[in-house]
């Protein structure tokens, strides 16, 4: 009769303590192995290793215990590891370069459509982009990412035996028919409460190289994620917005702290380290409006300062209007001015 793996121990034990990471963690420093902890803790509620590694099997999940030699390293240099991954479809074999992309529930259309455009073109690069398969900002982001041919990891805050959101359960199924995956550290039944999804975001900023932040409002579960790649040391980039749009309280306050500004997809590539491809540059500032577009495609054309009265002739706009745009402009740094004219 061929030994009990660890693996099924440690998934016993999950569901026993019910992926309580301060139990398991005790656990783990009492006794030196979980088929140990197994043997000196089981009672009634803990269920049978093999049994329950059965239905783990019956689901196509893999469980990855942290000493296993395909852990993702990176997850390894943060605090508060998780002690195992649960694994649907086929984790990339070399993590480099990846991409957290995050963002509010409740977006914006522009900020969707910006989201899903970046993660596409990034997609084509080679970025893995990795999110929370959430509504909104995480959803648009890995439906671009698979437009774009490219690979997308889902971090769950539930077990892997049920997709959620449930309205997201196709593109769940798509990530993985493209050759993506969708991981948790929770075993199966386990339900999404609150507590798991500030947990979650760890993995998620653990997992890339840098962690970009689309629409975070003042009270945001996105800004845990970016206070997690901050105390990670990976690189927090923010997309910019109107100072009146709550949309956009939270990511401004980030970029007062210090974050860095991102404006198109060469401010990505630049902090993954990659070369920009001209051939395949996406258009630059995607989340402008009209205006806002019209003014920065004169202004890269010109090449030069520029008072707003030339502007409004040339743009056949108001120069009230001019001088709104101007104004936010200046204020996401993308326009710089100088003694009453303007330029990039």
């Amino acid at each position: 009769m061929a030994a009990i793996s660890e693996h099924s121990f440690y998934n016993a034990l999950a569901l026993r303590y019910r992926a309580n990471y301060g139990a398991l963690k005790k656990l783990r420093q009492r006794f030196s192995s979980w088929g140990k902890a197994y043997a000196a803790t089981r009672d009634r509620e803990t269920p049978d290793p093999e049994e329950a590694f059965a239905e783990l099997e019956k689901f196509g999940i893999q469980c990855i215990l942290r000493e296993d030699k395909i852990f993702p390293a990176q997850l390894l240099e943060i605090s508060w590891p998780p002690f195992a991954l649960y694994v649907r479809g086929q984790l990339p074999k070399k993590w480099t370069p990846a991409l957290a992309m995050v963002g509010t529930r409740k977006a914006t259309p522009v900020g969707l459509r910006f989201a899903e455009q970046l993660a596409g073109d990034l997609a084509r690069r080679g970025v893995i982009i990795i999110s929370g398969l959430a509504l909104g900002v995480d959803a648009a982001s890995q439906h671009g990412a698979i437009a774009g041919g490219g690979i997308t990891v889902a971090v769950l805050a539930s077990g892997l035996d049920r997709i959620t959101p449930q309205t997201n359960s196709r593109l769940g199924e798509q990530i993985l028919q493209k050759g993506g995956a969708i991981i948790s550290e929770y075993p199966i039944g386990t339900e999404s409460v609150p507590r798991l999804f500030l947990e979650r975001n760890r993995i998620v900023s653990g997992l890339s190289q840098a962690a970009l932040i689309i629409e975070a409002p003042k009270r945001s579960g996105t800004l845990s994620t970016a206070r997690f790649a901050i105390e990670q040391n990976r690189d927090v980039l923010v997309v910019p917005g109107g100072i009146n749009n709550p949309n956009y309280e939270g990511s401004n306050e980030l970029l007062k702290q210090g974050a860095q500004l991102v404006t198109g997809i060469s401010d990505v590539l630049q902090t993954l380290g990659l070369d920009e491809q001209p051939e395949k540059a996406t258009m630059r500032f995607p989340f402008l409006d009209d205006p806002q577009q019209k003014i920065m495609a004169y202004l890269t054309e010109l090449g030069e300062p520029v008072h707003t009265d030339a502007l409004s002739d040339a743009l056949k706009i108001s120069g009230q209007q001019i001088s709104e745009s101007l104004a936010m402009l200046t204020i996401m740094s993308i326009v710089k001015e100088e003694g009453g004219r303007y330029y990039i």
